[in-house]
């Protein structure tokens, strides 16, 4: 369970004792804690984030592995050229899941970090989504000396 230092905020993973300073600990959903200075709240956020994106990711590569293999598998029963097809389009879809689902991670775990409180529900699906696009950024240039 993660308990928080009411001195010197330190995240620590249970205990009494604060392992840096020696002071007092305090579980994150007790009443003293929701005093606690925002910075604290964002660095918890921050771990979380993290947690909940490599999740993510663990289940884009087994999902985009798993549908390759499996057509794979199933391209070796076919006949002539639909076996490479299937063989390569299996192998295709399961490599495009896999960045879909890692570029969502990815962007999601930003936007629930950064945004937190600021996104609607609502919103937060197609944030995400516009975050994952390929965007051309636009150059900064330097003004030049005539």
């Amino acid at each position: 369970m993660v308990k928080i230092c009411l001195d010197c905020h330190y995240v620590n993973a249970g205990g009494a004792v604060c392992t840096e300073c020696g002071g007092r600990l305090v579980m994150v959903s007790d009443p003293e804690a929701k005093h606690l200075p925002d910075t604290v709240w964002k660095n918890q956020r921050v771990d979380y984030g993290a947690r909940r994106g490599m999740i993510m990711r663990f289940t884009a590569i087994f999902a985009g592995s798993t549908i390759g293999l499996y057509g794979v598998r199933q391209s070796f029963g076919m006949a002539g050229p639909w076996s490479r097809v299937v063989c390569f389009g299996s192998i295709a879809l399961g490599l495009t899941i896999w960045w879909i689902l890692h570029r969502a991670a990815a962007r999601g775990v930003r936007v629930w970090i950064l945004a937190k409180g600021r996104v609607h529900n609502a919103r937060l699906a197609r944030a995400i989504f516009l975050a994952m696009l390929p965007m051309k950024r636009a150059r900064k240039r330097e003004p030049r000396e005539v």
